[in-house]
């Protein structure tokens, strides 16, 4: 059939239109009617692969942590020091090297900043927090595959990292610098690892005990 295009093809040019118009106009500008326009078809022909605007931004954030490896960071056994650092790499290198996921964190980190207390929701592009969420077991991990424990709880550091964080992540949306956002992350790694100062636990590496067991504090 002539100008037939198989769904699954459209569904593919919608997000590619809609992941220009989130870098060049910003998630909260981002359109049903816009993204239609940016990709040259009929409000209607989006609404039949996207019904809504929130189904369409949840596939545009879902592709696009998918396409900068979001959960495909392995942690290894070189215990914090060493994780930590692979971890702020991969953030600099891949992640914030990526404008559409500058944006969404960008997005979270403003949603968060303007709360006016903890009870109030934040809408988020995928429902739930990109960077907060996977923190705490990604402490945990380190601790069990490293096999150490440390002098404050996980939950401490898990804290102190998203302070870090934070604190990081505003500088580098004024700047857009990924170079001295590497520097001043790794910067933040030496003062956590100086605190924590890790030692060899007893538990065998990779045993599957609780971050709670490993440790000299108690978790959250």
């Amino acid at each position: 059939m002539p100008g037939y295009v198989r769904a699954d093809v459209r569904r593919e040019q919608l997000l590619a239109a809609a992941r220009e118009v989130l870098v060049r106009d910003g998630l909260e500008s981002l359109t049903l009617r816009g993204v239609a326009g940016q990709a040259g078809v009929r409000l209607s022909t989006l609404q039949y692969i996207f019904a809504s605007r929130s189904d369409l931004v949840r596939a545009l954030a879902e592709r696009t942590l998918q396409d900068a490896g979001l959960g495909q960071f392995q942690v290894g056994q070189g215990g914090l020091d060493a994780e930590l650092r692979r971890r702020v790499d991969w953030f600099a290198t891949r992640f914030l090297a990526d404008p559409a996921i500058v944006e969404l964190v960008r997005h979270e980190f403003v949603s968060q900043a303007n709360r006016r207390d903890l009870e109030e929701g934040i809408e988020y592009p995928l429902g739930r927090p990109i960077l907060s969420e996977a923190a705490p077991p990604f402490f945990a991990e380190i601790q069990d595959r490293g096999g150490e424990q440390y002098a404050i709880s996980t939950a401490d550091l898990v804290r102190m990292w998203m302070l870090a964080q934070m604190g990081l992540l505003f500088a580098f949306f004024q700047e857009r610098d990924l170079d001295r956002y590497h520097h001043d992350a790794l910067t933040f790694v030496d003062q956590i690892v100086g605190v924590a100062r890790a030692r060899p636990s007893r538990a065998r590496p990779g045993s599957q005990h609780s971050a709670g067991e490993h440790s000299t504090g108690s978790d959250s």
